[in-house]
């Protein structure tokens, strides 16, 4: 079911055009930043570079990107009346509904991969990865770069838990403009309250960036912050999967 649900929603022109598209943010804004350290306005080298191009992506344009497209793998089959497939094809409907959400997270890895390899190649470009200062400390190029793709890679784990979100609440209501909007909404306010949250682990997730980029050195006591943050991550996926197959199990796909 997979390999179907790859060819459809996938491997076609749209959603290259929709991968490739925030490169054209890379590249304005390599050009933008290059531009005023230049002229002196501001003084940047391409580890700050890679870090403030990512986070621009990650908090204004990937969150409506991953979780429209999350939504529109489950809204396309009601569009289509396809929605029946369980039925037609003896398919379980937690197999198709889990494909759904295995499917969002491949597209989410999709929409992140290309724009990070580009932001990399043109901080190489214009601004050179050499050894960086972080406050008192030297790390080498390759440190940095380790550090910045473990903070970017990881702010895509965060964005998954809401992009299936957005698929639970879409079950629920089958307006998209709702759904994106009620999974959105709930991301930024944990994005800015998520460190100050009671419960260690939780904050812990939400930390994990920070820490990464801002860890003296990448030892053991960061890998246990990280292995502390996957067990969080993977019992919230975990318990939105089960809701999530709870619901469509109940859902009338009969008539819809």
């Amino acid at each position: 079911m997979l390999r179907t649900e790859w060819q459809v929603f996938i491997a076609n022109r749209r959603f290259l055009f929709l991968s490739l598209g925030p490169l054209l943010l890379a590249a304005i804004s390599a050009f933008s930043y290059y531009a005023a350290n230049s002229v002196g306005l501001t003084y940047i080298d391409g580890y700050i570079f890679i870090i403030n191009t990512a986070n621009l992506y990650t908090l204004l344009f990937l969150p409506f990107l991953g979780v429209a497209m999350g939504n529109y793998l489950i809204m396309a089959e009601f569009n289509w009346q396809t929605i029946r497939r369980p039925f037609v094809e003896h398919i379980s409907r937690r197999r198709f509904i889990v494909a759904k959400a295995v499917v969002a997270a491949i597209a989410l890895a999709l929409l992140m991969v290309p724009y990070f390899l580009a932001c990399t190649f043109l901080s190489n470009v214009f601004f050179g990865l050499n050894h960086i200062l972080i406050e008192d400390r030297t790390i080498s190029a390759v440190n940095g770069l380790l550090r910045a793709t473990g903070a970017y890679a990881w702010s895509g784990f965060i964005l998954y838990i809401f992009v299936v979100l957005g698929q639970i609440i879409l079950l629920r209501v089958h307006n998209t403009i709702v759904a994106i909007l009620g999974s959105l909404l709930p991301f930024y306010i944990f994005v800015a309250f998520g460190k100050q949250l009671p419960l260690a682990p939780i904050r812990t997730l939400f930390q994990l960036p920070e820490r990464i980029l801002q860890a003296g050195t990448l030892n053991g006591h960061l890998g246990q912050q990280v292995l502390i943050a996957l067990i969080t991550w993977g019992l919230i996926i975990a318990i939105l999967l089960s809701i999530q197959v709870y619901l469509f199990s109940r859902q009338d796909i009969i008539t819809s």
